[in-house]
């Protein structure tokens, strides 16, 4: 979305009204707006902090933001799965308008996110793997601080305005339940939530499904007639798949021996299996943050986003796990969209879109204009091109950075260390085939197209000087291979 200079001159004279109600100015903003904030007064009784009315005086809907970490769009039922993973799920997109074009703007937790509370692409939020990043995982680790010195990331910065600020300066009651590690406070994300959970996130398979569901639901029985905004992390299908109880047998073919937790020395099948067990898992506490919300009459003035953060690799290219090279079975995710009662039927639509456009679309609806710098659109001409990014630390992956590019049915992946590829999705869907010889006038073309809209980003705000990541949290990251 563009504005013109007086657009942009009021919408951060906004901005500025807003950190002075959180009685911090960014130096930038002193520098920029300083001329400005004489209106602060008289402008903060303008904004829509009072009630949750939009401007044509319609009442606000709830909103229920869910993210499935680690969710592969084909294991659920409602994109064509034939196995019952999500009977749940699949009803909830039954009421709802289903993509079956959404990328994912990264293939790891911590920039999908920051993507979607954001607006912004990994480039320009920054919230990622860094080798030189103020986050900084060592002191507790077992190995020498030399070695976690080098295992580096770099969060959200504070001066990023996050989708829960806005709703909560809005007059929204806002809340979080986080589920894994890359979503704990230390990496800013809980900017704008009154109440942020990321408590109970230190197992080796994140924190599970009931817990979160549980403290999701805790918290909304204390409102009262409050209009809410609820970010809920489900974590259940990250690897190591180690589903509960009667669920690790749902899929698993009898006779089939599990050693204890241990199962990375079963098949591929045998992971699969118990992969979406885990996903079954997951939807049945989903079914039940649903059905509690029917009962406290709050669902059908709920508006119920779902989507995955990204997927997974199950076999695929040799490989399990994410985080490695943009396949589509890491970055075409499932997201799906539950209207309140009577205001959008249900339907699926092939219109391109990535998490980044979430935050335009929820503020759209809320007649709330988004930050001058957005870089999500609006369906269904989201107004920027179809982009993913992964930069990987070097001892984790030896897989270089990696951005791609989608343009109908084509997909170009530039990599740092010249594995270019381009490929045909609706000739080849498993990203077989490299054509990249075949055709080098598409593939230049697109690469081009790729790193001139990536160079015109403008870049994240440094984050502040280097930090040590909480005991917990980096046991959490360790057991799941993060620092492996």
């Amino acid at each position: 979305m563009h504005y013109n200079a007086p657009q942009r001159r009021w919408i951060g004279v906004v901005q500025v009204a807003r950190n002075m109600t959180r009685n911090r100015l960014t130096r930038r903003e002193v520098l920029r707006y300083g001329a400005y904030t004489g209106l602060g007064a008289g402008l903060l009784g303008s904004l829509p902090l009072g009630g949750c009315r939009n401007s044509r005086g319609e009442k606000r809907p709830n909103i229920l933001l869910i993210t499935l970490d680690t969710t592969r769009r084909d294991r659920l039922g409602c994109y064509g799965c034939a196995r019952a993973t999500s009977p749940n799920l699949d009803a909830l997109a039954g009421e709802s308008v289903v993509y079956d074009q959404a990328t994912a703007p990264s293939n790891w937790t911590l920039p999908s996110h920051a993507s979607l509370f954001t607006g912004k692409f990994t480039t320009s939020h920054g919230a990622r793997y860094d080798a030189e990043g103020p986050l900084c995982l060592k002191g507790h680790l077992a190995g020498p601080d030399t070695f976690w010195s080098h295992f580096r990331a770099r969060g959200l910065s504070p001066d990023e305005v996050t989708l829960a600020s806005m709703l909560r300066q809005a007059g929204y009651a806002t809340a979080a339940v986080a589920a894994g590690p890359w979503l704990k406070r230390a990496f800013g994300l809980d900017k704008g939530f009154q109440f942020y959970d990321d408590s109970q996130i230190s197992t080796l398979n994140g924190r599970r499904a009931a817990q979160v569901t549980y403290a999701a639901l805790e918290w909304l029985r204390q409102l009262r007639d409050e209009t809410f905004f609820v970010f809920v992390n489900y974590f259940d299908p990250h690897e190591p798949y180690r589903p509960p109880g009667g669920f690790a047998r749902r899929f698993l073919r009898p006779g089939t021996r599990i050693n204890g937790n241990d199962t990375s020395d079963l098949a591929i099948r045998e992971q699969r299996d118990l992969y979406d067990a885990e996903v079954l898992y997951m939807d049945y506490h989903i079914g039940h943050l649903i059905n509690e919300l029917k009962r406290m009459a709050r669902y059908d003035s709920t508006w119920i986003i779902v989507a995955s953060d990204h997927g997974e690799m199950l076999g695929e290219h040799a490989r399990v796990g994410h985080g490695h090279r943009l396949y589509q079975q890491e970055i075409h995710i499932p997201m799906f969209v539950k209207y309140p009662k009577g205001e959008i039927a249900p339907s699926r639509t092939s219109v391109p879109v990535q998490l980044t456009d979430v935050m335009p679309m929820i503020l759209h609806r809320l007649g709330t204009s988004p930050p001058a710098d957005i870089q999500g659109g609006l369906p269904p001409s989201v107004g920027h091109p179809i982009v993913a990014e992964i930069y990987p630390l070097e001892f984790l992956r030896d897989d270089g950075n990696s951005r791609a590019i989608l343009e109908d049915n084509f997909k170009y992946v530039w990599n740092a260390k010249g594995s270019h590829a381009l490929y045909n999705l609706a000739d080849d869907p498993h990203e077989q085939t490299n054509l990249l010889d075949d055709q080098a006038e598409r593939a230049r073309a697109m690469d081009g197209r790729l790193n001139t809209y990536l160079a015109s980003l403008p870049r994240p705000d440094e984050s502040g000087p280097p930090q040590i990541v909480d005991e917990q949290t980096q046991r959490a990251l360790r057991s799941l291979g993060y620092t492996e």
